[in-house]
Order: structure tokens, then C-alpha cells, then sequence
């Protein structure tokens, strides 16, 4: 039978909401890449455990124990993928500020529990619990404001490029990819997270209009 389960109701811009709450309340301020280590470690007092082949085993990067006292990370990705275990850690702090109620009602004692739990729950309904996870996750880590500012100051190092384009009446699409992907690849190392990361990131502010592409 089913677990019963239920989303919360969550857009895009709410989830930037409670990031920036979160972002505000653990003193980031402008420390990049973002500490979220030490946030999860120190303010929160959860403990970070490696957990040998989580992620082949079991599929799963990572989990929130049902007590909310661990988080355990694959242990290959804790070892040798820092973007991704930090992503992961975000990711599992992301659910414990959007569905601690929800992680308490599963209360998983195991990474089995947990996998079972998966494995029943309604697919649509942890499919959108998910999204809610990486979505803060991204945020978390890219905060907008940072991003925004970053994204200005390279828009501006691109104009001479972006012109060229545009003189060659060739249409929009043709070199926003490439100007996503630009920015996106010089920000790395600054952000700590894959360009993946980034490029939705980027993406998807330009889609909403928050940042400007001539």
C-alpha cells in the first residue's frame, strides 16, 4: 500500500523567499562559495556520514535520517565530487526546510526505509517534492543577488560579441545559449557547483525576466 503523502504547494518565487530567509538568518551575506557544510554542521548540529555505494546500491545521493540528526552522502561522491556533495547537502537541507513536517511522518530508520518509501509513495507527488529540493538547492548555492550582480558585470565584458551577432540580423536564440554557457563556465569555481548548475540557474532568471540579455 501507498505511504500517504502529500506536497506542499510551493512556485518558484516562494521557494526564492524561503532561500533568501535562510541565506539571511545563517549570516551568508556575500561568503562564496556558500558554507553549506558548516551551516548544516554547526548551526544546525546535524552530522554528515558517508555512507559506502548509497548511490549504486540504492540510487539515492543522499538522505535526511527520520530524526533529522544526520545527513548521509554516498560515499564516492563525499570522496571525490565536491560540486555534487555539496549540491546533496544542500538538496537534503532544502527538504528539511521544506518538508520537515513530511520527513517526520516518514520517519525512515534506514537508507532501506528510505528507499522503500520511494519506491510506494506516489510518483507525481515526490517527483514535485523533488523539484522543491533541487530548486532550493540551486538557489541556495547561486543565490540570486550574487548571481545577478555577476551576471550584469560579465553581460557588459560580452556587449562587443552580442553586437556582432545582432548586426548580422541573426535572432536571439542564436546567441543566448552561448552567452549562458559563457558566463555559466566562468563562474565555477567562484559558486562551487557544476555548470549545470549554473546554466539553469541563469536560464532560468533570464526566462523570468529577472536578468536582461540584450
Amino acid at each position: 500500500m501507498p505511504f500517504p503523502f502529500r506536497s506542499p504547494f510551493l512556485s518558484y518565487e516562494k521557494i526564492n523567499e524561503l532561500v533568501e530567509d535562510f541565506l539571511e538568518k545563517h549570516r551568508i551575506g556575500s561568503r562564496l562559495p556558500v558554507p553549506i557544510d558548516e551551516v548544516i554542521e554547526f548551526e544546525y548540529g546535524i552530522d554528515i556520514v558517508p555512507f559506502p555505494n548509497l548511490q549504486s546500491d540504492f540510487d539515492i545521493d543522499g538522505f535526511i535520517s527520520g530524526d533529522l540528526s544526520s545527513i548521509y552522502v554516498d560515499d564516492s561522491i563525499f570522496r571525490t565530487r565536491p560540486f555534487r556533495y555539496r549540491f546533496t547537502l544542500a538538496h537534503e537541507i532544502g527538504h528539511l526546510v521544506l518538508h520537515k513536517d513530511l520527513i517526520g511522518n516518514i520517519h525512515p530508520r534506514s537508507v532501506a526505509e528510505w528507499r522503500e518509501f520511494i519506491l510506494q509513495v506516489d510518483q507525481e507527488a515526490y517527483d514535485w517534492v523533488e523539484w522543491q529540493a533541487y530548486t532550493f538547492a540551486g538557489m541556495v548555492l547561486v543565490p540570486r543577488k550574487s548571481l545577478k550582480e555577476d551576471f550584469v558585470r560579465r553581460i557588459k565584458g560580452l556587449r562587443e560579441k552580442i553586437a556582432l551577432v545582432k548586426s548580422a540580423d541573426l535572432p536571439r536564440d542564436s546567441y543566448l545559449e552561448y552567452v549562458i554557457n559563457a558566463i555559466a563556465t566562468d563562474l565555477i569555481e567562484k559558486y562551487g557547483v557544476s555548470k549545470e548548475v549554473l546554466i539553469k540557474r541563469i536560464t532560468k532568471e533570464v526566462e523570468k525576466g529577472t536578468f536582461k540579455i540584450p
